[in-house]
């Protein structure tokens, strides 16, 4: 009896691991299992919806889709608006305007001019980037946040009889199409190419997106942007976007941006706790 129990224990696991080994095999033929707790794509369903992203997009979620899912996760449970498209062909209402505009003279950060205005979450992570910033000796400097649509169009006019349609084009967004209607975009320094490579300008490469900032129109995407480089141009996104920006997306906000407002229904569909709230 001793050694007909031995011999049961010692092939006990093995039994148990060709039971579950069948059963996952089934699983995966009739009723694939999700990636993601909080999703219901399975990896086929997940490779048919990124079949359309750059190559390398596309390799980096294949290698990696349960922290592409997780930060998506963040996302979807977000503020849909921190990741809303605005560009050339994307255009906000006239009479778009955030309902939780701040001043940042309420906050320790220091702008060029007084009652400057950004959306509350936006403002709450630029205060903790300049004072992060401030403990390695670089001061941030605002001088642009949230702009009106009527703003924006007076904005526009002036950089077209200064420099003409075709350069104003490439510099400056027609009303309705700038991302600082949103309230949660920030010009910092001097607004000028001479911001680039100066202290405050790396320190904003290198660590805006620890605190949710992207730059907006990197070096050599005009193409894609419709904008030419802008060093001093960030958007507040949100942590999970901006790491999801970085990991999968390779640094390119737009890209990003156009990924999501694509998918934007689909990924709600799949996501077990969306709601019409985001």
């Amino acid at each position: 009896m001793k050694y007909r129990n031995s011999v049961s224990n010692a092939t006990l696991p093995y039994i148990l691991g060709g039971i579950l080994a069948l059963l996952c095999a089934c699983t995966q033929k009739g009723n694939p299992a999700p990636l993601h707790p909080h999703f219901t794509l399975s990896m086929n369903q997940l490779l048919d919806l990124i079949q359309n992203t750059p190559r390398e997009t596309g390799v980096k979620i294949k290698d990696n889709p349960q922290q592409f899912l997780e930060l998506l996760d963040g996302i979807l449970h977000s503020d849909r608006e921190l990741v809303l498209l605005v560009d050339k062909r994307h255009p906000l209402p006239k009479e778009y305007e955030p309902k939780d505009l701040v001043s940042l003279d309420s906050y320790e950060i220091r702008t060029s001019r007084p009652a400057l205005l950004l959306r509350k979450k936006a403002a709450q992570a630029l205060s903790q980037m300049a004072k992060e910033a401030k403990k390695e000796g670089i001061e941030l400097l605002v001088s642009s946040a949230y702009r009106s649509f009527q703003y924006q169009s007076t904005v526009y006019k002036r950089v077209v009889q200064e420099l003409g349609q075709e350069v104003a084009d490439r510099e400056s967004a027609k009303p309705g199409h700038s991302q600082h209607q949103l309230g949660t975009a920030v010009d910092f320094g001097s607004i000028s190419d001479s911001f680039t490579g100066t202290p405050m300008e790396r320190w904003l490469r290198t660590r805006a997106w620890e605190f949710g900032f992207s730059l907006s129109y990197p070096e050599g995407k005009e193409a894609e942007t419709g904008y030419r480089h802008e060093s001093w141009h960030y958007r507040f996104l949100g942590k999970d976007a901006t790491q999801l920006e970085r990991e999968f997306f390779f640094g390119n906000q737009q890209r990003m941006l156009e990924f999501l407002h694509i998918h934007w229904e689909t990924l709600q569909k799949v996501h077990r706790f969306s709601s019409s709230s985001h």
